[in-house]
């Protein structure tokens, strides 16, 4: 790839991005058309009235003189006349959403486009140009229940690209499809090479409701997992000797004199962090605790062998954790590796981490 004009040819074909296909029936057409960009990020944030703040970042990688010096020039051009790409953004995009008028029955609109561009650093530097839209009916609505994706049926994915579907936090998720490739507790990202079908990619959503759709299961579940909390709590408060029943633990070693001699671990502890077992420990604590003990960086498959999870929640909980910022992630080949923040991502033998996954 052609690093000395490719930052450029990214602002005259980003607008090429969402293109709706010549029946105005599908969208297969969607994804990027020659856009010179290292990683595409797309991300749709759907609210409860259908409409959805998207966001797209063209991420450029500016390994050599020539990339930033590219960059620069394109920034300060944007920041100088940021109607010129705005405006031709917003053309493009206005045809996308009138072909998925015709294709769902919604009438919609493209609103409030801005353009920005700025460096940006994941595990190294990257030269990024964002556009930001609203699309208003964006998404179906069937009495309280939010059905997304209708508008993008067809889409293409390819193998530089990212879409990320999010929702209101206080929904749930009733159906996805296809399987995404991670899953949060309101979010559902894919990533190409993928080609959706006719009737892809969906996500259905509806309000959560802790009293009703399970019968007496919620409650139940509620009763278990509060029994289970006292039953931790209640081992953690004899741990540390606030309650009876045995010995209290010996101090953590932040408050042992350094010349005093090592207490023997007590039964039921890790022996050489000092920390309560795994089982008193959420799914998140146990990844950050896995990820500080092995230098901070873990690939993704490792963290599911250790911790002896299934791919799907090991997925889900480090997504979690990203959404948090407290772990980055990042692809190296075809595998996912997973650090905690301001972690050194060269590996031991001198390669980066390569493009971050979303």
């Amino acid at each position: 790839m052609g690093r000395t004009a490719g930052p450029l040819v990214v602002v005259f074909v980003a607008i090429a991005l969402l293109v709706p296909t010549a029946t105005g029936a599908g969208f297969g057409s969607l994804g990027q058309q020659s856009v010179d960009a290292d990683v595409v990020v797309m991300t749709a944030d759907v609210d409860t009235d259908g409409t959805a703040d998207w966001t797209v970042a063209y991420r450029i990688r500016l390994d050599d003189d020539n990339a930033t010096q590219a960059f620069e020039d394109l920034r300060a051009d944007i920041q100088a006349n940021p109607s010129a790409y705005t405006d031709r953004f917003k053309n493009r995009m206005q045809r996308t959403a009138g072909a998925a008028e015709n294709a769902t029955g919604r009438e919609m609109a493209i609103e409030n486009v801005t353009v920005s561009a700025r460096e940006e650093t994941f595990g190294q530097t990257y030269g990024v140009i964002t556009y930001r839209f609203q699309w208003t009916n964006f998404a179906g609505i069937s009495d309280d229940r939010l059905e997304i994706g209708d508008a993008l049926s067809g889409l293409f994915l390819d193998s530089e690209t990212a879409l990320t579907v999010r929702w209101p936090a206080d929904y749930q998720a009733d159906s996805v499809a296809p399987q995404p490739d991670e899953r949060g507790n309101a979010s559902v990202t894919w990533r190409g090479q993928q080609t959706f079908g006719e009737s892809e990619p969906r996500v259905s959503v509806s309000p959560g409701d802790a009293a009703g759709g399970d019968g007496g299961n919620g409650l139940l579940v509620g009763g278990i997992l509060a029994l289970v909390g006292i039953a931790a709590g209640a081992y953690a408060l004899r741990r540390y000797g606030v309650l009876g029943g045995g010995e209290p633990a010996e101090p953590p070693a932040s408050m042992v004199d350094s010349d005093d001699s090592e207490p023997e671990p007590a039964a039921g502890t890790d022996a050489d962090a000092g920390t309560p077992p795994a089982e008193l420990l959420s799914n998140e604590e146990q990844v950050l605790q896995l990820l500080e003990s092995n230098g901070g960086r873990l690939k993704q498959q490792q963290v599911a062998g250790e911790l002896d999870w299934t791919d799907a929640k090991t997925s889900q909980v480090i997504s979690g954790l990203r959404d948090e910022d407290k772990v980055e992630t990042f692809r190296i080949g075809r595998e996912n590796v997973v650090t905690l923040p301001d972690t050194d991502v060269t590996g031991g033998d001198g390669t980066d981490s390569g493009d971050e996954t979303q």
